[in-house]
């Protein structure tokens, strides 16, 4: 299957001085970045299927398969975000996709690598998005969390998000709104 490439950015250019105050500067992703995403990827999912009954190599072709998937729903369903490459030190930690067309942002994603994660990182990449949403007139963030993904559930209930419903079983939609922005 064939990677459709990421969407060139339509966006106005971010400050991101915030995030370089903690050693982390974006790039737009490329094709090329795609083995180590999809290698992000698998930190995140290979451990879910532990103690599947699966062999090793079922479960690292589920996780490409899956990441595949992923990848061809996000660049043709966001069109109009910013697929992201998060680096520390020129080395790729992470990526953030960001949807900034509306003025609703969405983060459709944030992923962190294993080493990387617990370090305080995702609260400041968080930060530094409600911060751009705020100074771009935005009136809300909106994101989805796994609902078996409790850590994120907490650290984004910790930064101001809150649940917006039920959600689907599988993810749960959250929304941070701009404080001085009117509600909808």
């Amino acid at each position: 299957m064939r990677f459709p490439p990421f969407p060139p950015s339509r966006r106005p250019a971010v400050d991101t001085g915030a995030l370089q105050a903690f050693g982390i500067t974006l790039r737009a992703a490329s094709l090329g970045d795609l083995p180590e995403l999809a290698g992000l990827y698998a930190q995140l999912r290979l451990p879910e299927l532990l103690f599947h009954p699966w062999s090793q190599a079922e479960k690292h072709a589920f996780v490409d398969e899956q990441f595949r998937l992923q990848h061809h729903h996000f660049v043709r369903h966001y069109r109009r975000a910013d697929f992201w490459i998060l680096l520390r030190d020129d080395v790729p930690i992470g990526r953030l996709y960001l949807d900034r067309s509306t003025s609703e942002w969405r983060i459709i994603d944030i992923l962190l690598a294993t080493v990387w994660r617990a370090r305080g990182l995702g609260s400041k990449v968080i930060a530094w998005v409600q911060q751009g949403a705020a100074a771009a007139g935005a009136r809300s963030v909106a994101l989805s969390v796994a609902v078996d993904n409790r850590r994120a559930h907490l650290l984004y209930t910790r930064l101001g998000f809150t649940d917006v419903d039920a959600g689907d079983g599988l993810h749960q939609p959250m929304r941070w709104r701009v404080p001085s922005a009117p509600s909808a």
